[in-house]
């Protein structure tokens, strides 16, 4: 009988101790951004060059606004700013002015020549050389002016801000582009964020970091482990629950955005 009692004993003590309790909730699969692309001047599309859900890179060329005016603008301030011609021609005055007050100063030395001689030729090539300074700012202004050109011409180009992929094209080549006018619109899939509302009773229990495990719904399906990115800090108080946002990595792309899913999160 001592046996048995004790034994009796024993056994809770051999059981294993409970898991964290983990509670199933429906969520959302979301683009981490959808972004909608607009022109920054008003114009005539010239071109779209991106198709309906294919992959775009940052810095991509989307559209494409009539340009032809500015494109011959920055033809000519090239032209204006790779030329050297005033440069040269006022560094071989230059040149001359020095050498003609060198003999000047020569002849004025051998007692040949007049002081006043030589202060002309001074003159000369302190003109020259103020020419030469004039030469060098007007090619740096020909620079910016080609600078200038050349962001005109680029507010004319629509590239895509972020990675992602071209949701839908909302405008065609020939369209007028405004300034209220959405060209596209990009997603960003990687990473994507998963929404979801979890009751009150568990904001103590739950943590920025954390993770998760979310399976999204059919024809998806799979499992896949998200972290807790942000935790709502004010309740609804008519369906007694907060939002937390989790961050989904995505590299490859697989997953779409917009899917229904369920979480599944340890509390406790």
């Amino acid at each position: 009988m001592t046996y048995l009692r004790a034994l009796a004993f024993a056994v809770p003590c051999m059981l294993p101790l409970t898991a964290p309790a983990a509670e199933t909730h429906d969520c959302l699969i979301e683009p981490a951004m959808v972004v909608a692309l607009g022109a920054p001047i008003e114009g005539i599309i010239e071109s779209i060059n991106a198709v309906r859900g294919a992959p775009v890179k940052k810095g991509q060329i989307i559209a494409q606004l009539g340009a032809a005016v500015e494109r011959e603008t920055l033809r000519i301030a090239e032209a204006q700013a790779n030329s050297t011609y005033g440069v040269d021609i006022a560094t071989a005055r230059v040149d001359l002015a020095q050498k003609q007050f060198n003999r000047a100063a020569e002849l004025v030395r051998r007692k040949a020549g007049t002081v006043a001689d030589r202060e002309i030729a001074e003159a000369e090539l302190g003109a020259a050389k103020m020419e030469l300074l004039q030469a060098k700012a007007d090619s740096k202004m020909a620079g910016m002016e080609r600078d200038r050109a050349a962001a005109l011409l680029e507010r004319r180009t629509v590239r895509a801000p972020i990675d992602g992929i071209l949701l839908r094209r909302l405008i065609g080549p020939g369209e007028f582009a405004h300034s209220q006018a959405q060209i596209a619109q990009i997603a960003s899939v990687n990473p994507l964020f998963v929404d979801v509302f979890l009751p009150t009773s568990v904001y103590n229990e739950i943590q920025v970091g954390q993770s998760a495990t979310v399976r999204p719904k059919e024809p998806i399906g799979g499992e896949y482990e998200a972290q807790i990115l942000s935790i709502d800090q004010v309740f609804d108080a008519a369906s007694d629950t907060f939002g937390v946002r989790l961050k989904l990595p995505n590299p490859d792309g697989i997953l779409p955005g917009g899917v229904d899913c369920s979480l599944e999160i340890p509390t406790g």
